[in-house]
């Protein structure tokens, strides 16, 4: 991720002010329920960002981003993960080298994995940065880049000559294969070839080209079914002259190979990165500008067809988000309404401009140390990256707590699979104001309203409300009895950046603020959940919307069976919950269901403490020796389904 640094303090100044407040308007929204358009996608699903790869298992912090994964995966339904530098020193894979031999430690390359895997996800496997056995030249550093305080080296992996680096590709698509198995690593991974290497890598185009030819070379080689791209190019024009899609794929179609000699180079598909306040002449470079990114999108399907036809791969959008850098907004609700208008847009596109396979949110966690403080001890930093809070390393309660933006993704989630028809929001090209998104559940028995209220302006205060009257026509199940429940993400719903504001911003929170701030951050309702009887086929509901809120009311039917899948699916979530505790030379863990287990506990930085098998359900002990007060990783990796959690262990 490259990051412009601007001075944020006025947008800061106003929406806490409260300034520019707009007449606020009253919007008449319908939905058909009986009228379905087309399915809803779920490509905002697909993948997340999180940063260092090494942050899976651990951290400047003290603690890794596993549980922050379990989370998205098991309440937003994020299928991959992506993050960087794998072949990075801390992760210290490649311990030696020399012209003809590499010395591999596959054990913390191996915890990445397995910690992402156990989770349920699965990696697109980004390529970088340079092994320091390699590096042709120590030096070169990506000093925007700081991984436990240390610049990822840069520089060409060539010390040796481009041998070891082709068998080191070789190398890791075979271990892979063999730990996870052929299919998963054919069929469910993707490989990239580094991340924005205009800046990330030393050269480019030519010094990335022909990395990009040995990678691919050594990566199929020892499967030519393995999927390989890139190049992860961030920025505005990338499809200008002398820029990073470009060069990329006339080199893969008509360039000179430098590992093979031929013409062309295989590519599988591409990926690029974009946030809502990159700017071209042509768009806007307002912060949170949701429609930035549909026209970014269009452009890009344009120019595939019109100038490459004859790529015919996936387009990934790989890293994106409301702003390039860590502003305020980022921690408040004003994101969420960004997302969801923004997903909103791509989905509208039609067959002509359908949203990207991959649209993955930078990042997961503010455990993330691409710009580490200076004071590791501050555990709510104002202003980050992430969708969960970093928390307090000894306070259990204080880990992976979602901000606004998150709860924007957990409500999108919950939209059913296909679109119904309505109208009465703003336009799909206007701006500002009040939309909607309609879905019903393939069982007809229930419908989700999700409501948007956004703006663009950096200077729009959140404190205006507009008036709704939501009328849904044509339920399928009516007359009859309605189960009505509703959530809402704004300034005083679902919001720790409210809360953490009213406690006069702590740096570090006490254990009771963290209480306080676990509190706010639940899905919170807008009234009470309530049943109803119609008495024909029509549900109104009046209320009113702050600017930059989100709000998601469900009808259901309560007899019909996506009530019952849903009330199955949640005793389902709270059964696969993986709890585990460590007392007395002891760990007690609850195993979720009757299975086979192989149970490892390990240390943060991978260390593994246990390794035991046991089996079945319910509570088991397991003998482990005495070990320091901290943070530790328990994995349970059974036959048909596998968990991780963390476990602190305290004096």
């Amino acid at each position: 991720m490259k990051r412009t640094i601007i001075f944020f303090a006025v947008m800061v100044a106003f929406f806490a002010a409260g300034l520019f407040e707009a007449q606020a308007a009253t919007y008449n929204l319908t939905v058909l329920g009986n009228k379905r358009t087309q399915a809803w996608n779920r490509f905002y699903e697909k993948a997340v960002a999180t940063d260092h790869q090494n942050t899976l298992i651990t951290s400047y912090w003290g603690r890794g981003i596993g549980n922050a994964l379990k989370i998205g995966h098991d309440s937003a339904g994020f299928q991959y993960w992506r993050g960087h530098a794998v072949l990075d020193a801390d992760v210290g894979l490649v311990t030696a080298a020399s012209a003809t031999t590499l010395t591999l430690n596959w054990t913390r390359f191996d915890e990445v994995y397995d910690t992402g895997l156990a989770v349920g996800m699965h990696p697109i496997c980004e390529i970088s940065c340079t092994p320091p056995p390699l590096a042709s030249n120590a030096t070169e550093l990506n000093t925007g880049a700081n991984y436990n305080g240390v610049s990822p080296n840069k520089s060409p992996p060539t010390l040796y000559g481009w041998g070891p680096w082709v068998a080191l590709m070789d190398s890791i698509v075979n271990h892979c294969e063999k730990r996870y198995g052929v299919n998963e690593v054919r069929n469910n991974w993707y490989f990239e070839v580094w991340n924005e290497p205009d800046w990330w890598y030393a050269g480019f185009p030519e010094p990335y080209l022909d990395l990009f030819d040995y990678t691919v070379q050594g990566l199929k080689q020892a499967d030519s079914l393995v999927r390989v791209g890139g190049p992860a190019c961030e920025g505005t024009n990338i499809f200008e002259d002398g820029d990073d899609f470009p060069d990329l794929l006339n080199h893969c179609h008509t360039g000179s190979n430098a590992a093979t000699g031929k013409v062309g180079t295989k590519i599988d598909f591409l990926s690029y990165h974009w946030y809502a306040d990159n700017a071209t002449n042509e768009i806007t470079g307002a912060i949170l500008n949701a429609n930035n990114s549909a026209t970014v999108q269009q452009s890009v399907t344009d120019d595939m067809k019109s100038q490459y036809s004859w790529f015919t791969g996936p387009v990934f959008e790989d890293e994106m988000g409301p702003t390039y850098d860590a502003y305020v907004c980022r921690d408040m609700h004003q994101s969420a309404s960004w997302l969801v208008r923004t997903i909103h847009l791509l989905n509208e596109g039609g067959p002509n401009y359908p949203p990207p396979p991959t649209f993955a949110y930078w990042a997961i966690s503010d455990i993330y140390e691409e710009e580490m403080i200076a004071d590791g001890t501050i555990s709510f930093e104002q202003g980050n990256f992430g969708m969960m809070l970093r928390g307090t390393p000894n306070y259990a309660n204080s880990w992976d707590i979602p901000k606004p933006v998150f709860q924007a993704y957990k409500m999108l989630h919950k939209l059913g699979a296909f679109e119904d028809s309505s109208y009465g929001g703003i336009a799909a090209t206007a701006t500002n104001g009040v939309s909607l998104i309609a879905t019903a559940d393939s069982s007809n028995d229930s419908m989700q309203i999700l409501i948007y209220d956004h703006y663009v302006s950096t200077t729009q205060s959140s404190a205006p409300t507009d008036s709704i009257i939501l009328t849904v026509n044509n339920i399928p199940w009516a007359p009859g009895k309605v189960h009505v429940e509703d959530f809402l993400v704004d300034t005083t719903h679902s919001n720790t950046y409210t809360q953490w504001v009213s406690q006069n911003k702590p740096a570090v929170p006490s254990n009771a603020q963290w209480d306080a701030l676990r509190a706010a951050s639940n899905l919170a309702h807008y009234d009470s959940v309530t049943t109803t009887t119609l008495t024909g086929t029509t549900f109104t509901k009046a209320f009113s919307q702050h600017y930059y809120s989100v709000m998601l009311v469900i009808l259901s039917n309560p007899n019909g069976a996506s009530v019952r899948r849903s009330a199955a699916a949640a005793q389902g979530a709270a059964s696969v919950t993986l709890h585990a505790e460590i007392r007395d030379g002891r760990m007690m863990l609850t195993l979720p269901e009757n299975d086979r287990y192989t149970v490892r506990l390990f240390s943060t930085s991978g260390r593994t403490i246990v390794t035991a098998r046991t089996s079945g359900a319910g509570t088991v002990e397991i003998s482990v020796p005495k070990i320091p007060a901290g943070i530790y990783m328990v994995q349970c990796i059974g036959a048909r389904q596998s968990y991780i959690a963390q476990v602190l262990v305290t004096p």
